[in-house]
This record gives C-alpha cells, structure tokens and sequence, in this order.
C-alpha cells in the first residue's frame, strides 16, 4: 500500500483517524481539516480507546494538535488526578491554536 502524497498531512489524518473503530469519514474530515500531521487522528483515537470522551468532546480536544501539543495525555493525567469536570478539562487541554481557529475559522 502506498503512503499519502508528500505534503498532505491532512490525507494521512484522515486515514489515521479511518482505522480507529467506527470512526465516520465526516467526523475523520472535520478532525483533520487543517490538520499538519496525523497528530489529531491518534490522540482521538486515544481518547476513544480509553473510553472517556464522547465523538464530540473527542474532537474538540484533539482538532489542531500539534506533534508537540500532547492532549491526550494532558487530558488523561488531569482527570485522573483533579475534581473538574470533562468541559473544564477540554478548555485546559486543548491545542493552543484551537482558540484562534475558532475565531478564524478559516484560517489565520
């Protein structure tokens, strides 16, 4: 088989996201729009494996990271010792760059 095209990192994503089980390819594509890496992909998968985070709260923890973002680990080590709850956990976790695209949705 062969890889995703140089220089498409959302494609390879979108792939990613695809092997996870029941991932649908309208949510593989909303996770991985602007997506640089299949980072977004593996840390939905992470959070879905483990069972904590519905498709929603899933993708709004994951959409945007980076290689150096880690939210799947911040989000798992944060619930397992804190008392905030899953939308207090999402906002501290979250990729930096989430905050701007939602503002620019389109791109900065």
């Amino acid at each position: 088989m062969e890889g995703p095209p140089q220089g498409a990192p959302q494609f390879s994503c979108f792939e990613a996201a695809r092997e996870g089980s029941g991932v649908s390819e309208s949510v593989a594509a909303q996770l991985c729009q602007g997506a640089r890496s299949d980072t977004p992909a593996r840390c939905f998968l992470r959070v879905q494996e483990n069972g904590f985070l519905s498709e929603p709260q899933a993708l709004q923890l994951c959409q945007y990271a980076e290689p150096s973002d880690d939210p799947a680990s911040c989000f798992l080590k944060a619930r397992a010792s804190s008392f905030l709850d899953e939308t207090q956990l999402l906002q501290l976790c979250r990729p930096p760059i989430a905050e701007t695209m939602q503002l620019c949705p389109y791109g900065p």
